[in-house]
This record gives structure tokens, C-alpha cells and sequence, in this order.
């Protein structure tokens, strides 16, 4: 039988310690994992070192490993402790508000704080080694059940309308995640102000939703499987080897948003791809190379998605719903285009500059429709740029929850996001 690993707080024997060496340690293990977390959050995993951490907390290495064996150990707790504070969060709001809707709102409320310190976005579990993946896959299980219960609950007692209560704590999950990335994809979105207004504008959200007087869900008129690669003439050499590279960067990044960057090998894509790896070096050059044409393909497609939702939807509103019904569509099937991750200083300069600029375009877009639709009355008013950002959040956190033989429709799922958009959770 496998020992079961120590967190933290068991690690040490801290018994006839005075009081206060013990809480000076707590604190310092808390600002570690601090520390730790944020810089997994910018860089990767495969791209922050044990020495670079140790620097930003400001200990040497070796007290560094008072505290953590290795950095496997150290994603592992930071890990837990964004499963553990969630946790405490939802049994907070369960306790202090009775009925669903306020549960549900004052999770979010404790989860989305100005003054917490950053939390690690659970993306790259896949990376951590038996028993540790068990016991963070575990934990988040628990807490994504607990925060669908609460949505269920709401819907029993007439607090929330009717609808899918997994859809919608998965996507109330992944716009707070978002929130933690987005700073670094994002230009301006820092500081506990930023954090202040992604918190009211979330909040906003469920509660009213940004559509105004829009009760029936219109379909979505595009239709993200028609922007698959059309078919080619095998027999042409360039066009040939075009769509295999096209395939070998869709596979990686279906893989990418299942599993995380750090926890997708080439191995595994070769084999999801049914070929040996020696395939995948003769069209690129590394994996790094692989991530940035992948990011290459994604945002031709989101910008893709952008220009047809501007050409079908007659008022703001309607373009920025396309917008997100297509998105989602996009990542529940096989198009999957690989979604901003942990990790973006850990790529070359001129790309990550490139791609921070093509997310900053698409933001401003996004904006646009929004704001077009206050103006041609068929938005509420709302924080423009905060709404333009949860989208990604609520779309992009799909792979990571829905399993590959999930056999339901990709429009049901963009029928469900954009109504959580339209009409928030309160039942009307």
C-alpha cells in the first residue's frame, strides 16, 4: 500500500516549538507557496526552477529545501492549496447564506477577493506523478461537485432558473481561473483593482446577465465544424504535407487543453496521432516550436471566429454571443484551438509579444460588440473590458473537464454558456 504524502503542515515536527517560531515557519511556507504559484502561473512548470523560486522568496536553496524535496512536491502543494482554499471557500458560503443563488455568489465573492494571494490554475495536474495527481484530481472533483450542488440547490428552491448545473460550475470555475492568467495575457489587467473589478463584473454577471430583455436563447447561426480543413489533393506533395501539419497541430492542441503543456509529452502526441516520434521532429523542430504554431493556429482561428460574428450578428449583443457560442463549440470539438495556459514567459520573446498583442486585439473586439450593444440597446451596461475576459474563461476551461467520449452535442454547450451570458443564474 502506497504511503500517502504529507502536505506542509505535517511535514515537520513542530511539537514543544514556542508558538511563535512556529507561525513565523507557517508564514513562510504560505509566501513559498506564494511565490511558487505565481511564477508556475507565468512561466510553466518545465521553465521555473527550484534556484529561480528560492530568489523571488527570498531564501537560499538549501532552506528552500527545508520546506520541499523537489519541484514535483512543490507543484503538488501549491496545487493542493488552491484545492484546499477552495474548498474553505465553499464551506463558507454554504454555511453563511441559505439558499443556492447566495451560496453560489458568495463563494464567488471569497474566491475572486482583491487581497488573496494568487492561486494556482489546476491545468497542468496530468504533470504530477501517482499518488499526488490522485489526491489533487480528487480534491478538485469535490469542490466542482460541491459548487454544482450549490447550483442544483438553487434551482430547487427558485433562486436559479433551470439549467445545466455542471455546465454552469465548471464555467463559474474557469472564469475564476481565468481571472489568475489573465494578467499575464492581458495588458493592464493587474492589481487589486483589476482583481476588485473582475470580482463585481463576475458577480454582476450571474446575478443579471448582460442581455438585455433577451429571455429566449436565439441559435447560433455558424456552425465551428465548417471552419475544419477542407479536403486536398493527396497526390500533390505540398498540399499533402500542409495537411499533416495541420493534423499534427490540431492533435497537440486537443491534447495541450486536455492536459496541459507541461504534462503533454511528443510521445503522447505521436501516439494520438498514430505515428513514431521521428514523424513529429520532420515538421517541427521541438516542442516549443510545436506550442507556438499551435498558439500560430489558434489565434488565426479566434480572429476567424471574431470576423463571422461580426458578419452574422445584426446587434452587438448578438456578434458577442456568436462570438462565444462558436468558441465554445470550437473547444468542445475537434477544432480545440490551443486556449492561452501557464507558461507564456517561458516562450521566445518575439512570440510571446506577438501573441500578448493578438490576445490584446481580440479583447478590444470583443469589447466593441459589447459596447455596441449598450449602445443599440440590446446590452445592459456592464464593465466592458472585465465581460470581454470571461468568455475565455467560461470556453477555454472546457477541455479540462469534459472527457473525450462525451457524447453530447458541442451546440449544447454553447447554448448553455451563452445563456449563463445572457440571462446570469438568477431565476427570473
Amino acid at each position: 500500500m502506497s504511503q500517502i504524502p504529507k502536505t506542509f503542515s505535517e511535514r515537520s515536527d513542530t511539537a514543544g516549538e514556542p508558538v511563535g517560531r512556529t507561525r513565523k515557519r507557517g508564514l513562510k511556507r504560505e509566501a513559498l507557496l506564494a511565490q511558487a504559484t505565481q511564477l508556475f502561473n507565468l512561466r510553466g512548470i518545465a521553465a521555473t526552477s527550484l534556484r529561480d523560486i528560492a530568489a523571488e522568496a527570498g531564501l537560499t536553496r538549501a532552506a528552500l529545501y527545508y520546506y520541499v524535496d523537489d519541484r514535483a512536491e512543490l507543484v503538488f502543494q501549491c496545487y493542493m492549496r488552491a484545492c484546499d482554499q477552495t474548498a474553505e471557500d465553499l464551506a463558507i458560503a454554504s454555511e453563511t447564506a441559505g439558499d443556492g443563488l447566495g451560496q453560489v455568489l458568495a463563494f464567488v465573492e471569497r474566491a475572486a477577493a482583491p487581497d488573496r494571494p494568487p492561486a494556482a490554475v489546476l491545468s497542468e495536474i496530468g504533470y504530477l506523478a501517482s499518488p499526488h495527481r490522485e489526491l489533487v484530481e480528487a480534491a478538485n472533483r469535490r469542490n466542482a461537485a460541491h459548487l454544482e450542488a450549490m447550483i442544483e440547490l438553487g434551482i430547487r428552491d427558485g433562486g436559479i432558473r433551470l439549467c445545466d448545473a455542471k455546465i454552469a460550475a465548471q464555467s463559474i470555475i474557469g472564469m475564476l481561473s481565468w481571472a489568475q492568467l489573465s494578467p499575464y495575457w492581458v495588458l493592464g489587467a493587474k492589481g487589486r483593482s483589476f482583481r476588485a473589478r473582475t470580482g463585481a463584473a463576475l458577480l454582476d454577471l450571474l446575478k443579471n446577465g448582460i442581455g438585455r430583455g433577451a429571455r429566449n436563447i436565439q441559435p447560433c447561426p455558424i456552425d465551428a465544424q465548417s471552419f475544419l480543413p477542407g479536403r486536398f489533393n493527396a497526390f500533390d506533395r505540398r498540399e499533402a504535407a500542409e495537411m499533416k501539419t495541420a493534423q499534427l497541430v490540431m492533435t497537440a492542441s486537443q491534447l495541450f487543453n486536455r492536459n496541459g503543456i507541461e504534462a503533454t509529452s511528443l510521445d503522447d502526441v505521436s501516439a494520438a496521432l498514430g505515428a513514431t516520434k521521428g514523424v513529429v521532429y520532420h515538421y517541427m523542430q521541438d516542442k516549443t516550436d510545436l506550442v507556438v504554431r499551435c498558439y500560430e493556429r489558434a489565434f488565426d482561428l479566434f480572429e476567424t471566429f471574431v470576423q463571422a460574428a461580426k458578419t452574422q450578428g445584426a446587434t452587438g449583443f448578438e456578434r458577442s454571443m456568436i462570438g462565444v457560442h462558436v468558441n465554445t463549440q470550437a473547444q468542445v470539438g475537434e477544432l480545440s484551438p490551443l486556449m492561452p495556459q501557464p507558461g507564456l514567459d517561458a516562450l521566445p520573446a518575439m512570440h510571446r509579444q506577438a501573441f500578448v498583442r493578438r490576445a490584446n486585439r481580440l479583447r478590444t473586439q470583443f469589447s466593441a460588440f459589447t459596447r455596441q450593444g449598450i449602445a443599440d440597446g440590446s446590452c445592459r451596461p456592464c464593465d466592458v473590458p472585465i465581460v470581454a475576459q470571461l468568455g475565455a474563461g467560461a470556453f477555454g476551461w472546457l477541455p479540462k473537464w469534459i472527457t473525450p467520449d462525451d457524447a453530447r452535442d458541442p451546440r449544447r454547450f454553447g447554448d448553455e454558456i451563452v445563456a449563463l451570458f445572457t440571462l446570469g443564474l438568477k431565476a427570473s
